[in-house]
């Protein structure tokens, strides 16, 4: 197993209509820090757009390279880019036993269940 963390960067952005925080992380002991002090933000009306404009700019100015993907995750409820980005896109959804909302056809969609989100199997260590 290699650490994920000499090999990437993470941005963990919390927003509802607009960006509340964005939290980088570089290594195993950051994302246990984040977790354990991490507090909801927003829980507003969802647009998906900032967070794609605002990762826009953060390429824009190289602040972000390489980037792989975005992983959203959403109850799937809000406001799209008519347009697809530039990297590959997942919305991951809570499937709380409701209908699903439409996601674009240029993403990729994973909805899981309460007891799949809860399941501990990670382990950072």
């Amino acid at each position: 197993q290699e650490n994920l963390f000499t090999k990437v960067e993470i941005h963990i952005i919390q927003c509802d209509d607009r960006i509340r925080e964005d939290a980088r992380i570089t290594c195993a002991e950051e994302f246990q820090q984040y977790l354990d002090t991490m507090e909801i933000k927003g829980l507003g009306q969802t647009d998906f757009r900032p967070v794609f404009h605002y990762v826009d700019e953060l390429r824009q100015r190289g602040e972000v390279s390489q980037l792989k993907g975005l992983i959203y995750f959403t109850d799937g409820k809000g406001t799209f880019p008519a347009v697809k980005p530039p990297y590959e896109t997942a919305f991951v959804l809570h499937h709380d036993g409701w209908d699903t909302p439409p996601i674009p056809q240029w993403a990729m969609q994973l909805t899981l269940t309460e007891d799949e989100i809860l399941d501990q199997r990670f382990d950072c260590e």
